[in-house]
């Protein structure tokens, strides 16, 4: 006989009786007795102490579960006596602060514990707090007269799977469907309940694992919302953040100067822990991300957001965008002087519904100047257009106390209001979200000028505008007359009416998994925290903006560096060797393994210059043990190969295992799977030191170089060789094309080196520039090249392939430099 076993109790230190706590309309028990309940089992329990029986059995009967009681503090002992009372053999273990079980998944167990015979099975990989485990009722018994441990007779799994000399415990990885280790999903902690409320309003009980993970998956970063709450902004700042909060898990921050007209009633709804006002209540919030929709910040304002958590704005006005991690424009402008990461009019919720064409005469219109109408526009337009005949519909922010006019009707603001908008032949707006959905839905469109800003704006962008001394009926029946003109026309108003709608909350969700990343060499390095120069007085310059990145240039070092990304992070593999180079490349690296060789020798050849240069005392002949130098992102070995051949005693160390094995057992080199500059070279290669050290396109791919540098000079002897080669951001492309340069950068390289740089740079961590060589030469890159249609390969590319390589404006370069300092501990 199998039962399935909830376990709960009500004297949770850190979240109180949090199995009666309320998710979703009911509590958190009842979220894991339905789930439960699509589990087959021939009897259901719920397992509590006795203190707790009395609150819970209600809960367990109400749900079709039977209830026992047993000791609090001895769970082992609890299980044990149910089983004895029931005869059970076996036994399906479920813990009742787990609202989002996978029931799919503990089917699944159920399942295959049948065909593994085992004592202990449970899958490995599901969100911490959607698995159960099951076992063998029989062997529990034996294990509570075998084990005196405490943390078995609290934990119960333990008595079994801690005691594998005795008992067959098996943990099976998860199927794809279900391995998602990184979420959370229990109720332990009052965070992991605001989670869970998150969870619960987006999905029924039972839920199905899918839509469990997809919300779970955004539950796991709270960012935070910060609406415009200015009287003259209007309302639609307001209404997107809150809209936001169904699919987003958010807190909506409320300014502590807020005067918008009506804003209690738009609060109304926001329950209390989720509605933070005054900026001490954000402080310690824990935030992934802060959106601003806001109109337009003040300085102080978004220098106070952004040194919370990363700072995403939308439609930001401001001037101090530098203070942004991220700006997104969704309604088109043209004064800002600054560019967007992304501009996209889909992210505006357009209607669903919409005309099959547009209308031919104007005989509905829609007056929709916005609850406050501060400029007080909506009567004069809406009687101008009734005087023409028109049936006239106003949106107010209170019919009651409308002026009365013949031919209009007063509505108010409703939330549905998007999807109606295509039953009107006008609407008549001012520049904003409704002007947007009302081309989208086809309808003709008319903005009125609420200010110059919008006035500005409008026309721009195709639409006309009717001033306020136009509002009349002479002015309107000419524009009826003249319908072209309330079509806007204008490419980005064109392509709004085809517009394929993305949900913004689905990008916020996106976004809140990003990153903020410091300058690689100023972020945690000593002589700058000693210089009190840790945190700057101001943004570091903005080189460019990309969709999911942001690159700017230090202003205490130079460096151009990632600053922000939302990139997933590459995983260097058998398949970043293989498939991936081969799309840059047209070969597979090992394809490519004899022309690296090559670079590698000319790379010793130099290498040994200047190593035997700064060495005098030595000579080659009489130097009796080969030099030592360590490739580190060694990969396949090529260049370990070359410096072989050349005399050098070689050791590698990569991140990738197969790239390591391959060195190893092809290759027959030393080589270490390690990450730099966690790797203990003393305890992998037995050698403290090294004579050399490079990094072959490497070094762009550390997030933060000041350990890595300090490895290398830690690594190396007093004389020794530091080389490495990097992209150059001072190069043909870079210096021609560079918007192109920043783009086609790979999204894992965290820094861009300018040669001319490096020396100032590379003399903090001890080191002095010995040699710098541009490679990469493009002479095709070059704008005079692709104006004039010269021969392949022909004299002009010759002679601009010198004049690159001479002027050092390879598309890459590498840098040879010697160690002459240790570093101060």
């Amino acid at each position: 006989m199998t039962v399935l076993v909830i376990q709960s109790r009500l004297s949770s230190t850190r979240l109180p009786k949090k199995a009666l706590l309320p998710l979703g309309g009911k509590p958190v028990l009842a979220w894991v007795f339905a789930a439960m309940k699509k589990v087959k089992a021939d009897r259901y329990f719920l397992a509590t102490d006795y203190d707790s029986e009395a609150e819970l059995r209600p809960v367990a009967e109400e749900n079709g579960f039977e209830c026992f009681a047993g000791p609090k503090d001895d769970v082992l002992r609890r299980f044990c006596m149910l089983i004895e009372e029931t005869k059970a053999d076996t036994v399906v273990r479920v813990t009742g602060d787990n609202p989002f079980l996978f029931y799919e998944a503990a089917n699944a167990t159920v399942a295959r514990f049948a065909e593994l015979k085992c004592d202990y099975f449970t899958y490995s990989g599901l969100p911490h707090g959607s698995g159960v485990e099951i076992f063998n009722a029989h062997s529990l018994l034996k294990a509570e007269e075998l084990t005196q441990d405490p943390y078995d007779h609290e934990h119960v799994g333990p008595a079994l799977y801690n005691h594998k000399d005795v008992f067959n415990a098996v943990f099976e990885p998860a199927p794809q469907e279900w391995a998602f280790p990184h979420l959370r999903t229990t109720v332990d902690t009052a965070e992991d309940y605001r989670r869970a409320q998150f969870i619960a309003e987006n999905v029924e009980s039972p839920a199905e694992a899918e839509k469990i993970i997809k919300f779970a998956e955004n539950s796991q970063r709270k960012v935070l919302l910060v609406p415009s709450v200015k009287k003259g902004h209007g309302t639609g700042h307001l209404r997107r953040c809150i809209s936001l909060m169904k699919d987003v898990l958010s807190d909506l921050y409320i300014a502590e100067n807020a005067d918008l007209p009506g804003l209690d009633d738009f609060l109304k709804d926001i329950p209390p822990y989720a509605l933070k006002k005054g900026f001490d209540s954000i402080e310690q919030g824990g935030y992934s991300l802060i959106v601003t929709d806001a109109f337009s910040l003040e300085k102080d304002e978004i220098k106070r957001y952004s040194s919370i958590a990363p700072l995403v704005s939308i439609d930001e006005g401001s001037l101090y965008t530098e203070y942004c991690d991220y700006v997104l424009d969704i309604i088109p402008a043209f004064q800002y002087k600054r560019k967007p990461n992304m501009t996209y009019s889909g992210f505006i919720p357009l209607p669903e519904k919409r005309r099959s064409a547009e209308p031919k005469t104007i005989e509905k219109v829609l007056v929709a100047v916005g609850g406050e109408d501060p400029a007080g526009l909506t009567i004069p337009v809406a009687k101008a257009f009734a005087e023409n005949g028109c049936n006239v519909t106003a949106l107010v922010a209170n019919r009651e106390n409308a002026e009365p006019v013949r031919g209009v009707r007063y509505i108010e603001f409703s939330p549905n209001l998007r999807e109606r908008l295509y039953t009107y032949d006008l609407v008549v707006t001012h520049y904003g979200f409704t002007a947007f959905e009302a081309v989208a839905a086809k309808c003709a469109v008319l903005l009125l000028g609420t200010s110059q800003l919008h006035i500005d704006l409008a026309r721009n962008f195709g639409f006309t505008v009717l001033l306020k001394n136009e509002l009349n009926a002479e002015k309107t029946k000419k524009l009826l007359q003249n319908m072209p003109k309330l079509f806007p026309k204008s490419k980005e108003m064109v392509a709004l009416r085809d517009c394929e709608g993305r949900s913004l909350a689905d990008f916020i969700n996106h976004l809140s998994s990003g990153e903020r990343i410091s300058c690689p060499i100023c972020s945690t390095c000593s002589a700058e925290k000693s210089a009190g120069k840790t945190h700057k007085k101001a943004p570091d310059e903005v080189v460019i903006r990309l969709e999911n990145r942001t690159v700017r240039k230090c202003s205490s070092c130079g460096m151009l560096y990632l600053s922000w990304s939302v990139d997933e992070k590459k995983q260097y593999s058998a398949s970043y060797f293989f498939d991936d180079y081969k799309k840059q490349y047209g070969k597979t690296y090992l394809e490519d393994f004899a022309s690296i060789k090559a670079q590698g020798l000319r790379r010793c050849s130099i290498i040994d210059r200047i190593f035997w240069k700064n060495a005098p005392q030595i000579s080659r002949k009489t130097h009796s043990v080969f030099p030592s130098v360590l490739d580190v992102g060694c990969a396949y070995g090529p260049f370990l190969s070359a410096a072989h051949d050349a005399g050098w005693n070689v050791f590698g160390t990569d991140i990738s295992a197969e790239a390591v094995e391959y060195v190893s057992e092809t290759l027959k080199f030393k080589a270490f799977k390690a990450g730099f500059p966690d790797i203990d070279t003393a305890k992998a290669f037995e050698t403290e030191k090294f004579d050399a050290l490079t990094m072959w396109f490497v070094i762009e791919h550390f997030q933060n170089l000041v350990p890595v540098l300090t490895k290398v000079n830690a690594l190396l002897k007093k004389g020794g060789i530091f080389a490495f080669s990097t992209p150059s951001a001072s190069g043909v492309s870079a210096r021609y094309k560079n918007e192109k340069f920043l783009t086609q950068s790979p999204s894992d390289h965290y820094s861009l080196w300018q040669p001319e740089l490096c020396s100032s740079i590379l003399k903090k961590f001890g080191f002095k520039v010995e040699k710098i060589v541009s490679t990469g030469q493009h002479p095709e890159r070059f704008p005079y090249y692709e104006k004039h249609e010269f021969k392949p390969k022909g004299f002009m590319y010759r002679l601009l392939s010198f004049y690159s390589a001479a002027a050092a404006l390879g598309d890459t370069f590498e840098i040879y430099c010697v160690k002459v300092k240790d570093l101060q501990k």
